[in-house]
Formats: C-alpha cells, sequence, structure tokens
C-alpha cells in the first residue's frame, strides 16, 4: 500500500486513534451537557454511556473480536447478520438515539449538523459492509478503492460532525 494509505488502513492508524479520541471527547462533553443542563438527563447518560462504549469498542477492536471470534462461542455465528451485530446495532442504535438527539437540540443548524454527522457514518457502516452484501448480488459494483481506503476517516468526519452539533447546544 502507498505511504498515505497506511494513515487510515489499519486499526492502529492515526485515523482510527483519532476516532477514538473523538469519542471519547463526545463522552465527556454529553457528560457536561447533561451537568450544565444542556440536555435532558435521561439523554445525557444514555449518550455518555453510549459514546463511552463506543469510545472503548474503537481503542479496543471488540466488534472486530466478535466478528472473528464469535464462531468459536456460538453457532448461530456462521451467519453474516449474527457475526455484523454489532455493527448493524450502531446503525439502528444510533438512528434511534439521534432522533431522540434531535428533539432536545434546540436549533436548525445544529440539528443539521447532528444529521449530516450521522449520514456520514451510515456512509461508513455502508463502505464497512459493502464486502459482505456485494457477493449477493452479481449487479452490485465493488467498492471502490479509494473509498474502502477512506471508512476509518469517514467515521472521523461523522464524529467530529456530531461533536460539532453538542458543542453549538446552548445552556439550558
Amino acid at each position: 500500500a502507498p505511504g498515505w494509505e497506511r494513515a487510515f488502513r489499519s486499526d492502529n492508524s492515526p485515523a482510527s486513534w483519532l476516532s477514538s479520541a473523538l469519542l471519547l471527547t463526545l463522552c465527556i462533553t454529553a457528560l457536561r451537557l447533561t451537568a450544565e443542563r444542556c440536555l435532558p438527563w435521561r439523554l445525557g447518560v444514555w449518550l455518555t454511556l453510549a459514546f463511552g462504549v463506543l469510545a472503548l469498542d474503537e481503542q479496543f477492536m471488540l466488534h472486530e473480536l466478535w466478528k472473528f471470534r464469535c464462531h468459536e462461542w456460538l453457532d448461530a455465528c456462521r451467519w453474516g447478520v449474527v457475526r455484523e451485530a454489532p455493527m448493524l446495532a450502531v446503525a439502528v442504535v444510533g438512528l434511534c438515539t439521534l432522533v431522540w438527539l434531535h428533539g432536545a437540540l434546540s436549533h436548525r443548524t445544529t440539528r443539521g449538523w447532528l444529521w449530516a454527522g450521522f449520514a456520514v457514518g451510515l456512509v461508513a457502516i455502508g463502505v464497512d459492509q459493502w464486502p459482505n452484501v456485494q457477493p449477493q448480488g452479481a449487479w452490485l459494483p465493488e467498492l471502490p478503492e479509494l473509498l474502502a481506503t477512506l471508512e476509518e476517516a469517514l467515521e472521523v468526519v461523522a464524529e467530529a460532525l456530531v461533536l460539532a452539533a453538542l458543542l453549538r447546544q446552548p445552556k439550558a
């Protein structure tokens, strides 16, 4: 791989490290916003816990551990959807959380940042999942190499957009 790709390609890459740092920052920001009563307390606690779990997962590659080792623990892991359950759960639970958060954010532009982050995050999940989906349909195109390379960068952009939304939330 060319040198520039190494910054994005592995789970030990600078982009992966930045993603972990952003998720931890989101966790702390949610905690701060909750303490300052800028977010409803249940939502704030949920966001703090959710971003904390995502930060741990990013740092310690827990969903990768599940994906590649769950077959040792469960027979059901022979199905791809079971192996990919953590990634799919991030999309589904994330959407539900964002709907909840949307209602708590007070400005239209703040909500725009939030949904832009979700859209970019959904693209990142799609890029991650495409190798599992594409073989199911011969008519589906292969993922462009550049897009596959930039998956981790897409995650970072998504996290930064959500952080921008939270930082725009005024005090109650």
